[in-house]
């Protein structure tokens, strides 16, 4: 009778072990990011197969999303950066040594996504749509990282009353 209780308490154990498990694994993973590495986030045209990344060329985006509307110089005295700056109807891309640092979407004709989830947000996306992000009040942030970074660098998705998304920007402040 003693072997038929031991096996019980073994079977027991054992399931509330790998309950818990899955409970940890699946809270963990459902956990809302709070960072993601600068290299993950992309930019492109819903129907483009060409996406840009921070540090992209300015060919590379005008590869990706075509010819701009405007081009001017941009200046920003809080960095002590100078650039150009690439003007869509509906997007900002800000470059620096050639390279894109910033940018702000207000047009559902680009789609920002993370590189890892394949999955793309833009405006008028639902608050819902967005990846497990951080979302506070009218706005989701997420840190973005890299390994040289000395400036704090920020994803914004900012949210309408109805929870959809009114602007996307990156940003190093």
């Amino acid at each position: 009778m003693n072997k038929i209780y031991v096996k019980k308490a073994v079977i027991l154990v054992t399931t509330a072990v790998v309950l818990s498990a899955g409970y940890l694994a699946g809270k963990a993973l459902l956990k809302p990011k709070v960072s993601v590495d600068v290299a993950e986030l992309e930019i492109k045209l819903p129907a483009g197969l060409n996406s840009v990344k921070i540090g992209s060329s300015q060919n590379a985006v005008i590869k990706a999303l075509g010819t701009p509307t405007q081009i001017a110089a941009y200046s920003s005295q809080a960095n002590y950066k100078e650039g150009t700056v690439f003007s869509y109807n509906g997007a900002k891309f800000v470059f620096v040594h050639d390279k894109l640092t910033n940018f702000e979407i207000t047009s559902h004709k680009y789609k920002v996504g993370l590189a890892s989830t394949h999955k793309f947000s833009s405006i008028g996306s639902k608050r819902s749509d967005l990846p497990h992000f951080n979302i506070q009040n009218k706005t989701a942030l997420l840190d973005v990282t890299n390994e040289d970074s000395t400036t704090d660098q920020y994803l914004e998705y900012d949210l309408n009353d109805n929870g959809q998304v009114t602007k996307i920007s990156y940003s190093d402040y």
